[in-house]
C-alpha cells in the first residue's frame, strides 16, 4: 500500500465481472441488518457509468477513490493519517477536501451521486455515527456522515470499512462466487466481513465479524489498543507483526535484520521471510497460527467455504497461509481443508472502493 504523503494518481479503469448494481429485493424490509447489497448482480436501467466518491479511512492510511456503478476505480487519493493531524476534526477536514479535488480533477462532467464512507471500529451506520475507532485516538462518537454531508453537499452513507472491503471482494475480486465467506483485513489492525447466504451480514448490532477483538487465551497477555487484553489483533496485525518482531530483537535472537525495531513493518518483514530471515518466518507462523485459531471457530461455527485475506500484513500471505492452514486442518468439523478455500484479496486497496460502490447502489442511488 502505498505510503507517501499527496500520493493522488488517475488509474485506468479495471474491468469487472458483472456490474454492481444490486438491488434490495423488493420483500428486504429496510433497515435489516443483512439488507445491504442484497440480491444478485445484474445491470438496470441506471447509467453503468454513475459515479460515486468511496472512502476507506484505516489507522494508517486514508483512501478515497471516484468509482463507477459498474466497478471501475477511475481515481484515487492516498495519504496517511499523520498527515492530516491528530484529531478527528483535522483528518475529516482533510478528506474533504481531497474528495472534492478527486471529483474536481476527474473531469467526469456531472458531480458524483453520493459517498461511501468506511470506517474502522464500531459505527452505528443509520445515525452515521463512528462510536469508537481504537486505532484512530479520539475517534468517540463523531458524527461523520453529517460533516462530511454538508462540506460537500452530497448525501454519505456509512459502512464498517472491513465491510465495505468484504463487499468489494465479494462482487468484484477474490470472493466472487462464493456465497458464504469471510473476508479478513489485516491491517494496523484485524477486521473482516462477512458474506453469508449472498448477503452482507451485519448482526444485530451492526458490528458483526469483529474477529480482530476475540481473545487468544490466557498466554496472551499482550494489551489491544481496544483497552481489552489478548485480543487476535495483538498478534496478526501490521502492528502486532511489528512488535513481535521487535521483541525478537531485543531478545537477541538470530535474525538477518541489521536494523532497529522502530524501521521494521509488514513489507520490510515479507521481504526477509523471502531470504529465509529466522525471525520473520517465526513472527509469520505465529500471526498465522493465532489467526488460525480464529478461523477455526469461525468455519465450524458457519460453515463457511472461503476466507479472503487483504490488507498491508497479506503481502505475506503465503507465510501466513501455510501456519493457517496447519491449524485449521485438524481442526475443521464442518467441512475438510480440501473443501475449503484460503485465497488472498485481488483488489487490494481498491476493495473497500469498489465496496462503497456497490453499498450506494444497493442503497439506491
Amino acid at each position: 500500500m502505498p505510503s507517501t504523503s499527496k500520493t493522488r494518481k488517475k488509474t485506468s479503469p479495471k474491468k469487472q465481472t458483472g456490474s454492481l448494481a444490486r438491488e434490495r429485493s423488493d420483500s428486504q424490509p429496510e433497515g435489516r441488518s443483512d439488507s445491504p447489497a442484497a440480491g444478485s448482480l445484474e445491470v438496470d436501467e441506471r447509467s453503468a457509468d454513475d459515479a460515486f466518491l468511496s472512502l476507506d479511512i484505516g489507522g494508517t492510511n486514508v483512501t478515497c477513490g471516484l468509482v463507477t456503478r459498474r466497478g471501475d476505480v477511475l481515481a484515487t487519493d492516498i495519504f496517511p493519517v499523520a498527515e492530516a493531524g491528530e484529531t478527528s476534526a483535522e483528518i475529516i477536514q482533510l478528506v474533504n477536501k481531497r474528495l472534492y479535488a478527486l471529483w474536481r480533477d476527474s473531469k467526469i462532467g456531472r458531480p458524483p451521486l453520493a459517498v461511501a464512507i468506511g470506517a474502522p471500529g464500531w459505527i452505528k451506520p443509520k445515525e452515521g455515527i463512528v462510536v469508537n475507532a481504537p486505532n484512530l485516538k479520539g475517534w468517540v462518537n463523531i458524527p461523520i456522515t453529517k460533516i462530511v454531508s454538508e462540506a460537500l453537499s452530497l448525501p454519505v452513507r456509512l459502512e464498517n470499512d472491513s465491510n465495505l472491503y468484504a463487499l468489494g471482494e465479494w462482487l468484484a475480486g477474490a470472493g466472487q462466487g462464493c456465497d458464504n465467506q469471510i473476508v479478513v483485513t489485516l491491517g494496523t489492525g484485524v477486521g473482516a466481513g462477512l458474506i453469508l447466504n449472498g448477503k452482507l451480514w451485519n448482526g444485530s448490532f451492526t458490528s458483526a465479524a469483529e474477529i480482530g477483538h476475540i481473545p487468544l487465551g490466557p498466554s496472551n497477555t499482550v494489551t489491544c489498543g481496544c483497552g481489552r487484553v489478548g485480543c487476535l489483533e495483538t498478534m496478526a496485525s501490521a502492528r502486532g507483526i511489528a512488535r513481535m518482531a521487535r521483541k525478537w530483537l531485543e531478545a537477541g535472537k538470530e535474525t538477518i535484520f541489521k536494523g532497529t525495531g522502530e524501521e521494521l513493518n509488514a513489507q520490510i518483514m515479507n521481504e526477509l521471510a523471502e531470504r529465509g530471515d529466522p525471525m520473520s518466518l517465526h513472527v509469520f507462523k505465529q500471526a498465522g497460527l493465532a489467526l488460525g485459531q480464529i478461523l477455526a471457530g469461525v468455519f465450524n461455527l458457519l460453515s463457511l467455504e472461503r476466507a479472503v485475506l487483504g490488507g498491508g500484513a497479506s503481502g505475506a500471505f503465503k507465510f501466513i497461509k501455510a501456519a493457517l492452514v496447519e491449524y485449521l486442518e485438524p481442526r475443521l468439523v464442518t467441512a475438510s481443508i480440501d473443501q475449503i478455500q484460503i485465497v488472498k484479496s485481488s483488489l487490494g486497496i481498491h476493495a473497500p472502493l469498489v465496496g462503497g460502490a456497490g453499498l450506494l447502489t444497493a442503497e439506491g442511488f
